[in-house]
């Protein structure tokens, strides 16, 4: 049988894209994967993407893919991050002559953009998906030249030709299956503080002040991004009595990712479509700080999504202080055993959110 080649592409995808992988490895398809994105995180910075870091390990092919993009602020990296679109758009249409696809999946972003519109102009069909509660900007492009949308939220619907559109939940870890229905604790013991694969400066800023306070009740894992971790340790001062209680990490590896969440109590968040998944489906309570200027207002859809479930206290971005965030975790922990039995009924959507898309999948290959 002849070796079919899978596409697949996008950015801050490297758990959803995982669940995928895995579960064509585990059906043993026949097909040769590639992967188009970025390899840094952050302009200007060393610092390598989640996907780059991980996505080699399951046998992808990596294809880098620097976009470009238009920045909220200026800086000196603003012109050169500008000049790359065309050259990206240009370098997107080499990428797919030469790996020539039988299949293009996007999970979004301007490099999923690209691949999708290549893949329609070369005739390779594309299939895209959206992970979070409304639809990002490069998604609704992409649709156009898309034979397929598959949707994690019934809320993203409105923004796609419905003739085309299905819900399927968003993928999760598969080691996230295991700790799904543990009893949980009836009060909080430990914090897990994530901003995400890149961290949040915001986040670090805002628990900084208070890690000692905190220290003398609780356990916190607090994941800082890479291009944070020095800098958080070397500020946070502890005493011998609190120290082993504090564990500070850059990123966390997708593999690990469940078993971390499974030790936290509280999460305390950026709301991204996986973090957000991932909380939904071990039943954590959280306080959840959007990312204010994401397209469609996409990160604060998502945390109103577990706030309707009543896993989530918002805290808006510009209103986060150190003061309102040991606030926000006092009232949760003296509601905790009330938001813990109001939540024990909640079942997550995404559990098999990964079967359904390789579904699609083996349909076109």
């Amino acid at each position: 049988m002849e070796l079919k080649k899978l596409l697949l592409t996008g950015s801050h995808a490297g758990s959803t894209a995982i669940a995928v992988i895995e579960e064509i490895k585990k059906r043993n398809i026949n097909v040769e994967i590639h992967w188009i994105g970025k390899k840094y995180a952050e302009e200007g910075k060393d610092t390598k993407t989640l996907e780059y870091n991980n996505l080699t390990k399951y046998g992808v092919i990596f294809h880098n893919l620097e976009t470009g993009k238009i920045q909220t602020k200026f800086t000196k990296f603003t012109i050169p991050a500008l000049l790359k679109i065309p050259s990206g758009f240009i370098k997107g249409y080499k990428l797919i002559k030469e790996i020539k696809p039988d299949l293009t999946f996007s999970f979004g972003s301007a490099a999923g953009a690209i691949s999708v519109f290549w893949s329609s102009f070369l005739g390779i069909p594309s299939i895209i998906h959206e992970q979070t509660a409304t639809a990002g900007r490069a998604n609704i492009i992409s649709s156009y030249f898309a034979k397929k949308v598959l949707i994690s939220r019934e809320t993203s619907a409105v923004f796609f030709n419905k003739l085309k559109t299905e819900l399927v939940g968003n993928p999760i870890n598969s080691n996230f299956k295991k700790y799904i229905g543990e009893n949980r604790n009836t009060r909080i013991k430990s914090i897990l503080v994530t901003g995400g694969s890149r961290g949040s400066t915001w986040l670090n800023d805002a628990i900084l002040p208070i890690i000692p306070q905190l220290l003398g009740k609780y356990y916190l894992m607090h994941q800082t991004g890479e291009s944070n971790l020095n800098n958080m340790k070397s500020e946070v001062k502890l005493g011998e009595s609190v120290k082993d209680r504090y564990l500070a990490f850059g990123q966390i590896d997708p593999v690990n990712m469940a078993e971390v969440f499974s030790k936290a109590d509280l999460v305390i968040a950026r709301s991204g479509a996986n973090t957000t998944s991932e909380i939904l489906a071990l039943k954590k309570p959280c306080i959840l700080v959007p990312i204010p200027w994401t397209y469609n207002d996409e990160q604060q859809k998502n945390a109103e999504y577990l706030e309707k479930l009543g896993l989530a206290t918002i805290l808006l971005q510009k209103e986060l202080t150190p003061q309102k965030l040991l606030f926000a975790i006092n009232k949760i922990v003296d509601n905790y055993q009330k938001i813990i039995k109001s939540t024990e009924d909640i079942e997550s959507p995404d559990l098999l959110a990964q079967e359904k898309i390789v579904d699609e999948i083996e349909k076109f290959i």
